[in-house]
């Protein structure tokens, strides 16, 4: 049986910290939900770009944003203010993040300008975008790891970045396609305006009222940018995270990507928000059992047994949305949402762990550097499920066999797959239990060193 280390009076959050750092997930959970979910459409159906040149477009985006998160996340663990190394970037930057979301949905047509032009636009725009997203979620992931280095209450504060970020996830998938059958271009983009509004507020929500472990900026020496990539890429803990969490981006990145197409043409007989409410229903029936049953399992067996859970119902559940006929299809959300907590958020909280060790082998919390790391092997994905969308496009057309194909059974073999991959993680049990005493003794030791640096 697997059990939790006596909890440390600063390991303990209170709720308004768990409450106001959740808070700022809503708007970057919506800005990037609909980044993925709804520009291919936009730029497609309503910019009128054909599909193959969309599929160049999400090629130079993939090669342009791959180091972005490295460097960032190195930055940002090299960062030392008297606000700490990761508030400033949620406090500075949202504002650049708001704008270079809008800059997305403002393009010319196709009609107006070149098709060249219009790719140029969405390169540039989406790049823009891409390095203030992620700068500011950099800083965001390692501040929510750093707030605590117990296993349990780092996984309940995924329950409050999922509560927001689940509502984000909603209005994203409903609002953009409503927009579009239903009002204009125009109309889209005040809706944009309105989203990026509410993105800078809850940023600096968290921003203003989350405090940083001051230690960790003040105390640590940071490592050198060649000696952090050689620590990373070493660490096997790291490594096989990073690969399952490189087929769940790129699973996101296909199903948000793909959502509208797969309504409109395999349901093509019935009213799309007919549709979208009893897969929205069974998504979220099963993401409220999953967050509980996650936690339980999470509590008792500890992080591996819980992920992996996830994995398999997450798989489950894409096959059986690409396999069943008709509206009997959608049941298969009940599964994913079953696992999607997981999924979504204990995959942060592995890569605490992996911090955690990190920390006892080099000496110092490189957090961001770990995300950026995580970020440049997976950010890929995420321009990959673009790429596939488009492939999809071009080899099938728009029948109803390629969404299927691409939205449900493809994805859901491949998570079947990473489940046997992440068996390999190896902080679980008695290993990681050691971990924790040896970094809780580190951080005694840091604390004192910043009360000396404070007088």
């Amino acid at each position: 049986m697997y059990r939790q280390n006596n909890i440390t009076r600063e390991d303990k959050l209170d709720f308004k910290t768990k409450l106001c750092y959740g808070v700022g997930s809503f708007g970057s959970y919506i800005a990037f939900a609909i980044i993925l979910n709804s520009t291919i459409f936009y730029y497609n159906i309503v910019l009128k770009l054909p599909e193959t040149i969309v599929l160049w477009a999400f090629t130079c985006y993939a090669i342009l944003n791959a180091i972005n998160g490295v460097l960032f996340g190195w930055i940002s663990d090299k960062t030392k203010t008297s606000r700490g190394r990761r508030i400033p970037y949620l406090r500075f930057f949202a504002p650049f993040l708001a704008i270079t979301f809008i800059l997305v949905w403002v393009g010319p047509t196709a009609g107006e300008v070149t098709e060249i032009g219009v790719l140029i636009w969405m390169v540039i725009s989406l790049v823009l975008f891409d390095v203030f997203y992620t700068s500011t979620n950099m800083a965001y992931s390692a501040l929510g790891q750093e707030l605590s280095m117990d296993q349990k209450e780092r996984a309940n504060i995924q329950v409050f970045i999922m509560m927001f970020g689940i509502i984000g996830v909603i209005i994203s998938l409903f609002l953009p396609l409503y927009i579009f059958e239903n009002m204009g271009r125009f109309e889209f983009i005040i809706f944009t305006i309105i989203l990026a509004v509410v993105l800078l507020i809850t940023m600096w929500i968290t921003s203003f009222t989350v405090k940083e472990r001051l230690e960790f900026s003040h105390v640590d020496t940071p490592l050198g940018l060649k000696e952090s990539f050689r620590h990373t890429i070493k660490n096997r803990a790291f490594l096989t995270t990073a690969f399952v969490n490189f087929w769940i981006q790129f699973i996101q990145a296909v199903i948000f990507g793909e959502i509208f197409f797969f309504i409109t043409i395999v349901f093509g007989g019935y009213d799309s928000t007919f549709v979208l409410i009893l897969m929205g229903g069974f998504l979220l029936s099963g993401l409220f059992l999953g967050v509980w049953y996650t936690l339980r399992i999470n509590k008792t067996r500890g992080l591996k047994p819980a992920l992996l859970r996830s994995l398999l119902f997450v798989g489950v559940g894409l096959i059986i949305v690409g396999s069943l006929p008709d509206l009997f299809a959608t049941s298969g959300f009940f599964f994913f949402g079953l696992g999607l907590f997981g999924i979504m958020a204990l995959i942060n909280t592995a890569y605490g762990a992996v911090a955690d060790e990190d920390e006892i082998k080099t000496g110092t919390r490189r957090e961001a550097a770990i995300f950026g790391m995580n970020a440049f092997i997976t950010k890929p994905a995420q321009s990959l499920g673009g790429v596939f969308i488009a492939f999809m496009l071009v080899l099938f057309s728009k029948e109803a066999i390629g969404f299927r194909l691409a939205i449900g059974i493809i994805p859901g073999l491949i998570m079947l797959g990473s489940l046997f991959i992440f068996r390999m993680y190896p902080l679980h049990g008695k290993y990681l239990a050691e971990i924790k005493t040896r970094m809780d003794a580190m951080h005694v030791e840091k604390r004192k060193k910043l009360e000396e640096l404070k007088r």
